[in-house]
């Protein structure tokens, strides 16, 4: 229950809500109500924006907040004036409160703010005759949202769910405006003291900024429309009687290109690991196809592809959809994919994703012998220090490689030269002429090695992984294997499949029950006599 001070508060707020609503000569409660507003206690401050919120809105559909054009002397400029100074510094004090810890008051404060622009766009709309959507208005509500290292989770979330992926006009300014906010020339600071691009200022609020577009941005699930008529939902309602196909906010392709530039923009930013591997992880699915122009995230995609490790696996998504389909000319690509393979390979969290991959690389008929030779020993060789969740990925991968490239069964087939005297083989295992640190897959003789490491793995100490290593001493008879059955195997399956299988027949045992607790000649037998 309120307290009874605060309680009178609320009723007095509402008292001079209703006077000014109610006759324009009562105007001057509007500074009582904004007093309680700057003062302290959340019931009587939210009681009063939300006051504040209604007059507004009042005021401006009869058109007194907007500033007047007439002579400044007039009673009525005056009045204007006078509204807009007391509006300005309720927005101000809106804006303020985005930067509180306290996250209901900032969803609140946000709602009362994006309340202002529709109504201000409205008014602007009618009194024009051109559609107009307010973003000076609304870059600055973006701003403080986010350049605010204190904006809550569920500020970051109502801004998307409630708004940015339900109303179109509004995804689509955000997307301006982040491209405008990303921009290197950029000043956040204008209003205040301070002055400069972000850069220039804490790492902290590039950090912010950087970590609130993303999570926002990331929240967005509506993709850019296709038609016109799929652009339905405005924030800012177009007036009856005007033209619908003049606005930018009904254009698809501007949509595109809002969502184009603000995510282009975003990627140059200096991003932490963990989103550089998120952006790259949704990139070929929820980017790529929505882009004006997908030869444009080439630059961050081979970059990112050059860097290696994790990020490079993550790269090869979005390279490939490129290079597939919008005809991107990477150079040395193969030779980079060969790069990947190594020790940690088999070890990282995106193995799946990539072995995913490396089969569509890899399943064109018109590839060299010699390349995809190179990638089967690499694999092979890995696999013989692999934990056997990789060596039961490298396995079916091999298979399937020498299957779609006959060309490569001399690995396999072929045998030892013995010399004549002795009987003894003339070249050992260990004088594989395969070269693993060549770079260059012509020069690596991976066409006059064989595949000797299958064989070992014949030997593994799982069972499992010795048995399908088998397969390469049968005739090749059987078809593909599906990859999919082997890509998530880890030790916990491997043991929940040995420990829940059912023996056939159970071992013979031949244990000689014990005819005392202990027995002479036992360890303990020389402290204990009984």
């Amino acid at each position: 229950m309120l307290a009874k001070d605060t309680k009178e508060l609320v009723e007095n707020i509402r008292r001079l809500e209703a006077n000014v609503l109610s006759s324009q000569q009562n105007l001057n409660d509007i500074v009582d109500i904004l007093k309680i507003a700057k003062g302290d206690g959340t019931e009587t401050v939210f009681a009063a924006i939300s006051s504040l919120g209604r007059i507004y809105s009042a005021l401006w559909a009869k058109g007194l907040v907007s500033r007047s054009k007439e002579h400044k002397d007039t009673a009525s400029a005056k009045v204007s004036d006078w509204l807009r100074d007391n509006y300005n510094q309720y927005i101000d004090l809106l804006l303020a409160m985005l930067s509180r810890g306290d996250a209901p008051m900032q969803v609140a404060a946000l709602k009362l703010l994006l309340q202002m622009v529709e109504k201000e766009g409205q008014y602007a709309s009618k009194s024009t005759g051109v559609y107009e959507f307010p973003n000076s208005s609304y870059i600055a509500i973006i701003e403080s949202v986010l350049d605010n290292g204190a904006a809550s989770d569920h500020l970051l979330r109502s801004l998307a769910d409630s708004y940015l992926n339900i109303y179109d006009d509004l995804r689509m300014y955000f997307y301006r405006n982040v491209t405008k906010m990303a921009s290197p020339d950029y000043d956040p600071f204008r209003k205040t003291k301070r002055s400069g691009p972000r850069t220039e200022h804490l790492v902290e609020q590039v950090e912010a900024f950087v970590q609130n577009t993303f999570t926002v941005m990331s929240m967005i699930r509506v993709v850019p429309k296709k038609t016109v008529g799929e652009l339905d939902s405005l924030w800012v309602v177009i007036p009856e009687g005007m033209e619908k196909t003049e606005p930018a906010v009904l254009s698809p392709k501007a949509h595109r290109k809002a969502f184009s530039e603000g995510w282009l923009a975003f990627m140059r930013q200096p991003l932490t690991a963990e989103i550089y591997k998120q952006i790259l992880t949704v990139m070929h699915k929820r980017i790529v196809p929505y882009m004006i122009d997908p030869k444009n995230l080439m630059d961050f995609l081979s970059n990112s592809y050059d860097v290696g490790g994790s990020i490079s696996l993550l790269a090869l998504n979005g390279l490939f959809t490129l290079i597939s389909e919008h005809n991107l000319n990477y150079p040395q690509f193969y030779e980079k994919l060969y790069a990947l393979f190594d020790r940690n390979l088999f070890h990282v969290k995106y193995r799946a994703r990539f072995f995913r991959l490396f089969e569509v690389f890899l399943g064109s008929s018109h590839l060299p012998s010699y390349l995809v030779a190179a990638f089967v020993k690499r694999i092979s060789r890995l696999a013989l220090s692999a934990p056997p969740s990789g060596a039961v990925i490298a396995i079916p991968v091999v298979y399937n490689l020498l299957k779609a490239h006959p060309n490569c069964m001399v690995l396999i087939h072929r045998t030892p030269e013995y010399d004549e005297e002795t009987g003894e083989e003339k070249v050992q295992e260990a004088d594989d002429p395969y070269l693993p640190e060549e770079t260059d897959l012509a020069k690596c003789r991976a066409m006059d090695s064989s595949l000797w490491e299958m064989q070992t793995l014949q030997n593994h100490y799982y069972p499992n992984i010795a048995t399908l290593a088998k397969i390469f001493s049968e005739p090749f008879h059987k078809p593909k294997f599906q990859l999919e059955d082997f890509l998530d195997h880890t030790y916990n399956t491997f043991f929940e499949s040995d420990s829940s299988r059912k023996l056939k027949k159970a071992p013979a045992l031949a244990a000689q029950p014990p005819a005392a607790l202990i027995r002479p000649g036992d360890a303990l037998s020389d402290f204990f006599v009984f």
